[in-house]
């Protein structure tokens, strides 16, 4: 995947994405499929779609996680933490990281 690929994944909605990875995992099946019944001849191209479908994954998973802390954010005015009530995806990342640094110190 290229980076203008993922960059799309990320601008796209969940519906999609979860109808990209049911795609993708179809996909990874029949090329494993494929390679054990020796048809298949470039092997990289499993390591490729399961990076694919990982990077897929993850995309989901930091919206899911966007969506559950978005409105505690926007809601704690006067926490430390929360610099702004509009809070897009990088700033919500940036401050769940250095939240989770500071606690592990």
């Amino acid at each position: 995947m290229k980076k203008n690929d993922l960059i799309q994944i990320k601008g796209s909605d969940t519906k999609e994405l979860r109808l990209k990875l049911r795609t993708l995992k179809g996909e990874v099946a029949d090329l494993v499929l494929d390679k054990n019944m020796k048809k298949l001849k470039d092997l990289k191209k499993i390591g490729k779609k399961k990076k694919d479908l990982a990077q897929i994954l993850t995309v989901l998973r930091q919206k899911e996680l966007l969506q559950e802390l978005e409105p505690k954010l926007v809601g704690a005015k006067t926490g430390k933490d929360v610099e702004a009530t509009k809070v897009d995806e990088l700033t919500v990342v940036s401050k769940v990281r250095s939240t989770s640094k500071r606690g592990a110190k």
